[in-house]
C-alpha cells in the first residue's frame, strides 16, 4: 500500500493544491514556547493549552496533513474589501476541498479518521503550516511561503494515521522593511507585537472605537481586513495568481454606504451570506465605510 503521507499529497496535487506538508500532534519545544511567547490574539482561545491539544477534536489522533489555499487574485481590481474575503468564503472553499482528499482517504483508510479544521478550530494555523514546512513567520508575523507568498489561507486535516513530519524552514524577511513602513497601526517592528492596533482587527471589532482606532482604519481604503503590510511584500508581489477556480468566481471586491444602507440587515446577511466579510455584519461594515469616507 502506497505511503498514506505520499497519498495525501497525490490527492492534493491532483486538485490543483501544491502547497502541502505534515506534522505531528506532538508539537516542538520551539512551536510551544512560540505559541507561548506570542499570547492571546484577537479571535482566537487564550488558553495555551486548548491551542495545543488536538486530542480533544479527533482521539486517537497522531498527524496534520497541512494546506495552503492561494487566494491571489489574476488581474488587479478596485476594491474595498480584503482580497482574500473577496472571492466565496474562504472556509466553505477549503473544506469543500479537504472533504475531497478526506473522502479518497477514507476509501484505502477506512479504519483510520480525519477531520478538517480551517481556522474556526482552536488550533493556530499559522503553526500548523509553519511546523510543517510551508512557510515562515514574516516581520508582519504573516505566514509566508516561497512561492505563494502571505496570499494564503491555511487548512488542515487532523487524523490518526502516523504521517512523516516536514522540517520548518529557515527562511527570513532578511534586511526588508516595507511592511514596517505601510502598516496603518505602525505596529510592525514593535515589541511587544500588539494586535489590537492592526486595522485588520479594528474592521471587524464590534465594540466602539477610541478615536486612535478611527484614525488608523481611516488610513487606507479597505473598510473590511487591511492589505497594507502584504501588497508591499516582495513575496506577494512575485506570487503567482491562485489555481482554484473559486478565487477568480464571483468576487465582490468593493461595497459602498448606497448599496449597505438600501438593505435591511437581514436583507445583507441573504445577499452576501457566502463571503467571509459578512459574518460582522452591515452595521460593522458601515460604520467603516463612514469612518473611511470622512471629509
Amino acid at each position: 500500500m502506497m505511503n498514506p503521507k505520499t497519498l495525501f499529497l497525490d490527492t492534493a496535487r491532483s486538485l490543483g493544491l501544491t502547497a502541502c506538508g505534515a506534522c505531528s500532534i506532538h508539537f516542538s519545544e520551539e512551536l510551544s514556547k512560540g505559541l507561548s511567547q506570542t499570547g492571546p490574539v484577537p479571535f482566537a482561545p487564550a488558553e495555551l493549552e486548548k491551542r495545543l491539544s488536538p486530542e480533544t477534536l479527533l482521539p486517537g489522533a497522531k498527524s496534520f496533513f497541512v494546506i495552503l489555499f492561494p487566494y491571489k487574485a489574476a488581474e488587479k481590481e478596485r476594491g474595498n474589501i480584503a482580497l482574500y474575503a473577496r472571492p466565496e468564503d474562504y472556509h466553505r472553499i477549503n473544506h469543500r476541498y479537504m472533504e475531497k482528499i478526506i473522502n479518497h482517504m477514507k476509501s484505502i483508510y477506512p479504519e483510520d479518521a480525519f477531520k478538517a479544521l480551517t481556522d474556526t478550530s482552536p488550533m493556530v494555523d499559522r503553526w500548523l503550516a509553519y511546523a510543517a514546512g510551508l512557510g515562515f513567520f514574516g516581520r508582519n508575523h504573516c505566514l509566508i511561503h516561497p512561492r505563494f507568498g502571505s496570499y494564503v489561507t491555511i487548512g488542515a486535516i487532523l487524523t490518526t494515521l502516523p504521517l512523516t513530519p516536514d522540517k520548518p524552514l529557515t527562511l527570513s524577511c532578511g534586511t526588508c522593511r516595507l511592511c514596517e513602513k505601510a502598516c496603518p497601526g505602525k505596529i510592525i517592528g514593535k515589541e511587544p507585537f500588539n494586535p489590537w492596533r492592526c486595522k485588520s482587527y479594528l474592521t471587524q471589532k464590534k465594540e466602539d472605537l477610541r478615536e486612535e482606532e478611527k484614525e488608523i482604519i481611516k488610513r487606507t481604503p479597505l473598510i473590511f481586513g487591511c492589505d497594507a503590510c502584504q501588497n508591499c511584500c516582495p513575496y506577494n508581489r512575485k506570487a503567482p495568481p491562485s489555481p482554484l477556480p473559486e478565487i477568480h468566481e464571483k468576487r465582490i471586491p468593493l461595497l459602498t454606504g448606497e448599496m449597505m444602507e438600501s438593505l435591511s440587515n437581514r436583507s445583507f446577511d441573504k445577499t452576501y451570506k457566502n463571503y467571509a466579510f459578512a459574518w460582522r455584519g452591515k452595521k460593522v461594515l458601515l460604520r467603516n465605510w463612514k469612518i473611511v469616507n470622512e471629509k
